[in-house]
């Protein structure tokens, strides 16, 4: 007499893909995800201009490397017309270039290894994330920046 039930190879089989497809349905739907899509459409139609910022730590030496600059500017070592008008551009680019670095810093993503959860986990060998799936807050963020420790 034939069952009616598949093999629970094949039932698991089932329940995974249908986990896969929510999975994925969750990942398109989030706001990094939209946001490489639409990043991929204008960079297409700009012609495959590929703009990326560097890392905050690289900005934030560039600032700080205007900013001395710019401070070396002021002194009154040299007195040339083009340094006089130069200074306040390096100086602003130095103070723009910071400030990018922080927000950059402040908007990146935690690293599954600095949780202190025992490193990233994995389920069939793709890394499982038990937080929203639209990513933290600002307002979360904040508080975790600013938490006792």
């Amino acid at each position: 007499m034939p069952s009616s039930n598949p093999p629970p190879d094949r039932f698991q089989r089932e329940i995974d893909d249908i986990i896969r497809l929510a999975e994925r349905r969750l990942e398109r739907q989030s706001l990094g995800s939209r946001m490489r899509r639409q990043s991929r459409k204008v960079g297409g139609k700009i012609g495959g201009l590929n703009l990326h910022l560097p890392p905050a730590e690289t900005m934030g030496g560039l600032g700080l490397a205007f900013l001395m600059l710019a401070w070396l500017f002021s002194l009154p070592l040299l007195d040339l017309r083009i340094i006089d008008l130069i200074q306040p551009w390096v100086a602003g680019l130095g103070i723009l270039l910071l400030v990018m670095a922080i927000l950059a810093s402040v908007f990146r993503g935690r690293s599954g290894n600095s949780s202190g959860g025992g490193g990233a986990k994995s389920w069939r060998g793709e890394p499982v994330s038990y937080g929203n799936p639209y990513g933290e807050s600002f307002l979360q963020r904040l508080k975790r920046m600013f938490a006792g420790r």
